[in-house]
């Protein structure tokens, strides 16, 4: 899974770029006719983004191409394509819609300077936030424009999928799809504690094992870095709740976590005190948290000696700010 500045960015990009994914969201949003001039057996996800890199922070773009059911006579495969722009929020943004656009005009612009045709392209918004789209849909909404100028203007409203306005059950697609969804709607939710475990159970039926302790792995970063009700313990325990082993082995919290409690328990067992050791365990806790905290957020991380220097006041209140910067970024 490449690693984004932002747990919303990395989980959307990991789960979207999954084809039956992508594809159901399509299959769920387009119309019977426009469904039926695709052929979606040649759908595939497009290399590259067509996002400033000083906007990689806030935004990412997912392309896809597929090839269209009655394609031109002598046209290519390049000549008889769609594209689809998937974009993701977790919050409005009045400037979307300009900047959705933006992205489409540098696909076509790209086409151009390669020497292909230009051809159609669908955006589809995918909104996540914890309370309904406030923003602009279309240009018309954004830029105020007087009736007798409105006939010059570009018409222009992308797709938008607004999970805060649809109940559970409105939500279609496949199973993982479904559990994708349902998963960005209640990120940040006290909810999601109540239903991560039907979350994991339908993809797990879904998909082979192999597969699945990748979409765990997944899974935990994203909800341990963007819900404040759910940490390594909680998702471990739902985790054994529904696997034959206690949790996925080699998640990047389990290693962190596990490596920072054995460090503890050696200062621990270097004192030869009870409470050594428990207090080494602390430690270990802290370190691991704070080693785990510093990848997620792209930072250097630190040496874990001078972590373990520290006493288990400062390394709690390095966890608190390290904590409070990836909610933040989260937002």
């Amino acid at each position: 899974m490449d690693s984004l500045p932002t747990p919303h960015n990395n989980f959307f990009h990991f789960a979207l770029s999954h084809l039956p994914n992508a594809r159901g969201l399509i299959e769920t949003q387009l119309s019977p006719a426009a469904l039926a001039e695709l052929n979606l057996e040649t759908l595939q996800l497009e290399k590259g983004s067509f996002v400033d890199p000083d906007l990689r922070e806030k935004f990412s773009d997912l392309l896809f191409s597929v090839e269209l059911t009655n394609a031109p006579v002598n046209a290519t495969s390049k000549q008889s394509l769609v594209y689809f722009l998937f974009e993701h929020k977790s919050q409005s943004d009045q400037l979307t819609v300009l900047q959705v656009l933006s992205y489409m005009v540098r696909i076509w612009e790209k086409r151009v300077r390669d020497g292909e045709s230009l051809c159609p392209i669908v955006p589809l918004l995918v909104y996540h936030g914890e309370t309904a789209w406030s923003a602009a849909r279309s240009l018309a909404g954004l830029i105020p424009t007087p009736a007798a100028l409105a006939e010059y203007q570009i018409h222009f409203q992308p797709l938008l999928l607004d999970l805060s306005r649809l109940d559970d059950a409105d939500i279609q697609g496949e199973s993982v799809l479904r559990s994708t969804l349902k998963l960005l709607k209640y990120s940040r939710s006290r909810h999601l504690v109540e239903i991560l475990r039907e979350i994991l159970e339908l993809i797990g039926q879904a998909m082979p094992a192999a597969n699945f302790a990748e979409w765990a792995k997944a899974i935990g970063v994203y909800v341990m870095t963007v819900n404040k009700n759910i940490d390594d313990e909680d998702y471990k325990q739902t985790l054994a709740s529904i696997l034959p082993t206690k949790f996925v082995p080699g998640s990047l919290a389990d290693r962190l976590l596990i490596q920072g409690r054995e460090e503890g328990r050696a200062e621990g067992r270097e004192e030869g005190r009870e409470e050594g050791r428990e207090e080494g365990e602390k430690y270990g806790e802290f370190v691991g948290k704070i080693l785990l905290l510093e990848e997620l957020l792209g930072l250097p991380g630190t040496d874990k000696s001078d972590l373990l220097a520290l006493d288990l006041e400062t390394l709690r209140g390095r966890v608190a700010a390290l904590q409070v910067e990836l909610r933040q970024r989260s937002n």
